[in-house]
């Protein structure tokens, strides 16, 4: 089963925010960072390989909006304590969103993330207005 990287984009957020969800309800502060490493390495391993950029760069910023749900959600209080939540949270992920990230880069690249940069600086080479015509040479400045 391949995933679109629409569907990868909207299968992260919500594992990430279940992880969270039990990571506080059970108080394990390291499930919430495993949940994130199987998410995001998951998401790079069953996205098709045309949609594995969107997969490769999005996992940190959709952890970061389940987290910050899931706190306005949980936390009763103040600003200060959603806050101050989100940052023990992201302090104490910190080694796993780091590991889930090189995880998730490791397997993109493996599966063809290479092709997919070389793709869009092709496309963003013929959108170019200073190319001279879409022929994808740089014009000179003179």
């Amino acid at each position: 089963m391949m995933l679109t990287g629409r569907g990868a984009l909207v299968a992260m957020p919500v594992a990430f925010f279940l992880g969270l969800l039990v990571a506080g309800w059970l108080g394990w502060g390291w499930l919430s960072g495993a949940v994130f490493v199987a998410g995001s390495a998951g998401a790079a391993r069953y996205t098709r390989r045309s949609d594995l950029l969107a997969v490769a760069v999005s996992p940190p910023l959709l952890f970061m909006c389940a987290l910050f749900v899931a706190r306005v959600l949980t936390t009763s209080g103040s600003l200060g304590a959603v806050t101050s939540g989100i940052l023990l949270t992201l302090a104490g992920a910190a080694p796993w969103l780091f590991a889930g990230m090189v995880a998730t880069l490791v397997i993109a690249w493996l599966r063809g993330l290479r092709q997919c940069i070389s793709d869009l600086r092709h496309d963003l080479s013929l959108r170019d207005p200073a190319s001279g015509g879409g022929q994808g040479s740089r014009a000179t400045p003179e």
